[in-house]
């Protein structure tokens, strides 16, 4: 193919680039000790008042907000388009200490819109699956510098869980339903009660909901992204869905990120560098373990014709018809092969010829006599494994990672409930007796008044005991195994370099079986045959034959591949000739 067909092609593959949709949806819930004010300020930069905990958030100071906006469906009142009262009566009618309070969404915006275009695109997207449901949302648009020196736009948006009707009042967010047993007679429990059900109202939990807002912002988005003539388009698939592998990084939190913005580096950020690090490792690592695997299936079907340059005399001369599964002879070939060539050159040139070939023979024989390679097959057994090895490297460091994750929860919980351990411990000993009472200190009144630090207590308690299977707080054993675990991530990683030697080893061995596949023609299915045999011969179990068939079927399809590709890209080529002067 032409040179510039090439650079066309990596151009169109470019500017055809598909780019994975990040997203994040939660609940805004007081068992996490989240307040929607608090989430609703943070989200607007505004400064709002809190009713239900007596506080005042500020984050006015901010300055990436470009757009904010309360969408309202059509029968709810206009003074809820103001954002404290809004979220302050949300507050009011939650009235359970785990109360659920809103939904809280994020979406990545296309770098590729310009800002109104982002704006009518959230705006569209709102309405066509929020407002018209009966939701009110809140949505927000920060557009801060990205780490690549590049916007980082994205929507915010705060979701009711509760429907309204047209005179401001909430509706139940769901329904009690009786269960019936066969002829339809109520269930009586042993407790007296009837057993029974919770029914929701509208389908805004439903399980499916997150990825079907994923499906339609992606297909908005990729309808503005057309409509603008730009040809990337975005994947609402999750990373997981779409198969890859990378390990994910930490959120770094409001803290670390405007640290980071400053310049100063922070434990989360270098721990989310390093995973940049391996997975762009891991990235080029699977890159080159699928090049080597391409070149196995693919070996038999390249070797044709007789050998050029040589007379058939010469052929028999240096017997040149090396099995084709045993790569040493591969190896001796190409080494008479590359030394008659040489002769033709001068003196000087001959001699840097042949001492750059002879370095390459003697690293893919060292390579193969170490580990034991003596066929294709064997090479391709030795490419498994390096992908095995690869995968368990990855996993472990995910595990490790995942430990690191948990430990960090731990120390932060177990902070949480320092902070707050002597109001809670007030609490547990208040009692409801008169004395209480006459005192103005009863354990319900001293729960209202710092029920914000109470909750806080009780939920860091809660995530310590899932977490670690105790209450027991043990921060500097905790340390001791985060420090421990950076350390195996460490030598994990290390581990990488000793792989890619060994696929840099591989790729000698392909390198100089290649050269003699390009002058040979022989006959695969007797090669298999007489590979067998041999394989017979040598002792070795006839489950080499079934290894040796699969090989022939991946080469098959190989072949069919190569021929849609051939057939698909045939009108480009002509295309692409029109380019080449």
């Amino acid at each position: 193919m032409p040179e510039n067909t090439k650079i066309i092609n990596q151009k169109e593959r470019k500017r055809m680039e598909i780019k994975s949709l990040h997203t994040h949806v939660d609940i805004v819930a007081r068992s996490k000790g989240a307040s929607v004010i608090a989430k609703a300020a943070y989200n607007a930069r505004d400064k709002l008042q809190d009713e239900y905990y007596g506080k005042t958030h500020d984050y006015s100071k901010k300055t990436d907000l470009v757009f904010s906006k309360i969408f309202l469906p059509e029968h709810i009142p206009k003074e809820f388009s103001n954002r404290e009262y809004l979220w302050n009566e949300v507050e009011k009618i939650e009235k359970s200490k785990n109360s659920q309070l809103a939904r809280n969404l994020l979406f990545t915006l296309p770098r590729e819109l310009n800002e109104q275009e982002r704006i009518k695109l959230i705006s569209e997207f709102i309405e066509e699956n929020f407002t018209s449901k009966g939701m009110i949302a809140d949505c927000n648009i920060h557009n801060p510098m990205a780490s690549d020196h590049e916007e980082q736009p994205h929507a915010h948006i705060l979701l009711t869980l509760r429907e309204m009707d047209s005179e401001g009042k909430w509706k139940p967010k769901c329904r009690k339903e009786y269960i019936l047993d066969e002829n339809g007679e109520k269930v009586k429990l042993k407790s007296g009660n009837y057993k029974s059900r919770k029914v929701n109202l509208n389908d805004w939990n439903e399980p499916d909901k997150a990825k079907e807002w994923r499906e339609n912002f992606s297909k908005k988005a990729n309808e503005y992204l057309a409509r603008n003539n730009i040809q990337k388009r975005i994947d609402p698939r999750t990373f997981e869905e779409q198969g890859r592998e990378e390990l994910p990084q930490v959120h770094l939190g409001t803290s670390s990120y405007q640290m980071e913005k400053k310049g100063i580096q922070t434990e989360r950020g270098n721990h989310n560098r390093k995973i940049i690090a391996l997975n762009n490792e891991f990235k080029k690592l699977k890159e080159e373990i699928a090049d080597i695997s391409s070149w196995i299936l693919s070996l038999v079907n390249m070797i044709k014709g007789l050998l050029k340059g040589f007379s058939k005399e010469k052929q028999e001369e240096y017997n040149l018809t090396p099995d084709l599964f045993d790569v040493y002879s591969y190896l001796e070939t190409y080494y008479k092969i590359q030394k008659e060539l040489s002769k033709n050159l001068s003196y000087d040139s001959r001699m840097r010829k042949e001492n750059f070939d002879s370095k390459k023979y003697v690293k893919a024989l060292s390579y193969m006599s170490s580990n034991k390679l003596k066929t294709i097959i064997d090479i391709q057994c030795k490419k498994e494994e390096l992908s095995e090895k690869l995968k368990e490297n990855k996993e472990s460091i995910a595990d490790c990672n995942k430990q690191i994750k948990n430990i960090d929860t731990l120390i932060k919980q177990a902070k949480i409930m320092k902070e707050n351990k002597t109001v809670y411990d007030r609490y547990k000993g208040a009692d409801n007796s008169i004395f209480s009472k006459i005192a103005g200190a009863s354990k319900e009144e001293y729960y209202n008044s710092h029920k914000e630090e109470i909750d806080k207590y009780i939920r860091a308690k809660s995530i310590l005991k899932k977490l670690s299977g105790s209450e027991k707080i043990e921060t500097k054993k905790w340390e001791k195994e985060k420090r421990e675990l950076q350390t195996d991530i460490n030598h994990l990683t290390f581990n990488q370099k000793f792989i890619k030697e060994e696929i840099a080893q591989i790729n000698h061995i392909k390198y100089v079986v290649g050269e003699v596949n390009k002058d040979f023609g022989i006959d695969i299915n007797i090669e298999i045959e007489i590979a067998y045999k041999k394989a017979i011969a040598r002792g070795e179990k006839p489950s080499v034959k079934m290894a040796l068939e699969e090989f022939q079927r991946q080469i098959k399809k190989e072949d069919r591949q190569k021929a849609w590709v051939k057939e698909h890209y045939k009108n480009k080529d002509h295309s692409y000739k029109g380019t080449e002067r």
